[in-house]
């Protein structure tokens, strides 16, 4: 003689595993936003980071070879030497990044001798981002770095 609820049970193991599947869709849709912001946030940060790191190298390179010593350069030769430095350095990186960055170079006395603060500034960061921010992620406003530098020019 049979078992009549033989029968009744490759019914029970197919909606069991159709219930695992929904299940596992279920926290796929929850999980997956989630982990894509942090990818997202993870990409944002390497990008804004390395532009920074772009920033602060070409400030530094700049400072430095506006003070290696140039004979009959003059406080002005000095500080336009330094702005072409900082517009030939500056790398080309992510999207409009070259474009963005506003150059600057001003001098100012220090001691008996004269100083120059060499300064890139990636002005409105937060709303133009090198990576399109799609989610809440937060970004600084301004994106900065500056070098100073002392200059001693020879007069003659």
């Amino acid at each position: 003689m049979t078992n009549p609820f033989d029968e009744d049970k490759p019914i029970m193991k197919n909606q069991s595993k159709l219930r695992q599947r929904g299940a596992l869709m279920i926290e796929l849709v929850l999980t997956l936003p989630i982990l894509l912001a942090v990818i997202f946030a993870i990409v944002e940060y390497s990008v804004l980071l390395g532009a920074m790191l772009i920033m602060n190298n070409t400030t530094s390179e700049a400072a430095r070879q506006a003070t290696v010593y140039r004979s009959g350069f003059a406080v002005g030769d000095y500080e336009s030497l330094a702005q072409d430095a900082l517009e030939d350095l500056l790398p080309t990186y992510v999207g409009s990044f070259r474009e963005s960055v506003v150059p600057s170079v001003n001098s100012f006395a220090c001691g008996d001798s004269t100083c120059l603060r060499v300064r890139l500034d990636y002005p409105n960061y937060s709303s133009n981002p090198l990576v399109g921010n799609s989610f809440f992620i937060p970004l600084p406003e301004n994106l900065s770095a500056e070098s100073t530098t002392r200059v001693e020019p020879n007069d003659g």
